[in-house]
Order: C-alpha cells, then sequence, then structure tokens
C-alpha cells in the first residue's frame, strides 16, 4: 500500500515540474537577433561594398523602411546604396567643414549624412532577412565605425540598432591598417602614378617592344637576302643560255630536218658552251 502511494506521488511530482518548466519556457521572451554586417572588418582608406542583414522578428508583420545613419565624426566621402529589388533608395546629404578625396581622386565637399530605403512592392508571402547593400569609401583613419540602423515595421513598430536610444547593439566595422596597395592604386587615379608609368616604360615593357624589333629585323634581312641570291641565279643561268649554241654533233652526219611528221629520233644535233 506505501509503495504504491510512492510511485502515485512520483509521478504528479514528475507531471507538474514538466507543466512548470514549459510555462517558463512559454513565458520567456525570444532571443532578439541582430543585424548581420559583411563583411566585419576592412582596411583604412579602401573602398567596400558593405550588406546589411536585418531580421524579420514581427509575426505578421513586415519590414517597410530601413534607415542608415552614417556616424557625423568620421565622414566618409562617398556612400551610395547598391541596386536591391522591391526597395528604392532616398539619399540626404550634409556639407562638409573640410573637403574630403574621393574614392577615384576627386574632392568631395558633401558627404552622405543617411540612406532610406522603402519598400515599393506589396507585403511578401513570407518575410525574408531584408539585405541591403551599399558601396562606401574611403574608409577614415580610425579604429571601428558604427552605424545607427532604424527598422520600420507595417504594424508600426520600429527597432533600433545603435545611436543615443538604442535598443540593440550598433552594427560596427572594424578597421585595420592601411593597405599600402590600395593606397598606391588611389594615388594613380588623381594622377600621382605618372612617374611610375614612366618607369615602367623604361623597364620590362621597353626591353620586350625592342627584341620584337630586333627580331622583325632580322627577318627583313633573311627575307632580302633570298631575294638576292635568286635574282643572282636568275641572272647566272640567264648568262649560260645566252652564250650557248646549237652545233652540229661531231659523230653526226648531216642529214635532212626532221619534219612533223617525221618519226626519226636521230640525234643530228648537240648544245654546246663557249
Amino acid at each position: 500500500m506505501v509503495s504504491g502511494l510512492g510511485t502515485g506521488a512520483l509521478r504528479i511530482g514528475t507531471v507538474l515540474f514538466g507543466a512548470v518548466v514549459a510555462l517558463t519556457l512559454a513565458a520567456a521572451p525570444a532571443a532578439a537577433a541582430d543585424i548581420v554586417l559583411e563583411p566585419t572588418q576592412a582596411p583604412r582608406g579602401s573602398g567596400i561594398m558593405l550588406t546589411f542583414q536585418l531580421p524579420e522578428e514581427r509575426p505578421g508583420a513586415h519590414t517597410t523602411q530601413v534607415r542608415l545613419d552614417l556616424p557625423a565624426d568620421l565622414p566618409i566621402a562617398e556612400v551610395y546604396p547598391m541596386s536591391v529589388d522591391d526597395w528604392a533608395p532616398r539619399i540626404a546629404s550634409r556639407p562638409l567643414a573640410e573637403p574630403l578625396p574621393g574614392l577615384h581622386g576627386g574632392i568631395m565637399t558633401e558627404a552622405t549624412e543617411s540612406i532610406v530605403w522603402q519598400r515599393v512592392t506589396a507585403a511578401p508571402a513570407s518575410a525574408p532577412p531584408v539585405r541591403l547593400s551599399v558601396s562606401i569609401g574611403p574608409l577614415p583613419d580610425a579604429d571601428r565605425v558604427d552605424f545607427t540602423v532604424t527598422q520600420a515595421y507595417s504594424d508600426g513598430t520600429e527597432v533600433r540598432w545603435g545611436g543615443p536610444d538604442a535598443q540593440r547593439p550598433a552594427p560596427s566595422l572594424v578597421l585595420s591598417a592601411a593597405d599600402p596597395a590600395a593606397a598606391a592604386g588611389h594615388g594613380t587615379h588623381s594622377g600621382g602614378g605618372q612617374a611610375s608609368g614612366d618607369q615602367g616604360t623604361s623597364g620590362p615593357a621597353a626591353a620586350s617592344t625592342d627584341n620584337a624589333g630586333t627580331g622583325m629585323g632580322l627577318l627583313l634581312a633573311g627575307l632580302a637576302g633570298g631575294a638576292l641570291l635568286g635574282a643572282a641565279a636568275v641572272w647566272w643561268q640567264s648568262r649560260r643560255r645566252a652564250g650557248a649554241t646549237v652545233e652540229p654533233a661531231d659523230d653526226a652526219e648531216p642529214g635532212p630536218l626532221v619534219g612533223a611528221g617525221s618519226t626519226s629520233t636521230a640525234n643530228q644535233w648537240r648544245l654546246t658552251e663557249r
């Protein structure tokens, strides 16, 4: 009897414990996803394409607008939105206190302050993550760049990453040491690579051109020599023929000339040279 009561109590306790665990998990809020930034690291002074992937976290709603704010204390000369299906970008710029060099050597007096993407299609059947890309550069001389992103949903909810009233951590790009090769490439675009180009002309490229010219000269000389030898051979043969006469053979007796209808093959004449 006691054993039966103990077994029943154990079963009841197990059921109650499972129910408590289930209620606890249901009441706990789901872990919020962050923005995925690709890439997460780049060299200072370079130009790259950044992609922001935003999660869709509102059941029954979808993202209608995304706003990207650039850091005011780290101005970037050129920031351009890339073409993305279903989204239309709008760019807002601000004047720069000090002009900045652009990616291709120009001087920029304005910088992009923000980009706002607006969804231009109907609500999607399913809500996959939103992927938006920008071309950006030259990257500033700093350790990192923090971006501010605001995501607006169709139900009126807004989620903010970064900024003074951030709800989520800001997407950040870590900056490494500048790439000397990239810096040299920018110098070439701005006209600073002229000396390098002249040096290249006097180096391997010039040597290759000289070799090609020498080979062509030898080919032409060989053709000219062959033509001269051929002309000399023709001249010698013509001289031999001009000095040759037709004389009767010493061992042949004079006879009648062979006519057109004759079948005689007597060798009565021979060619001699003087």
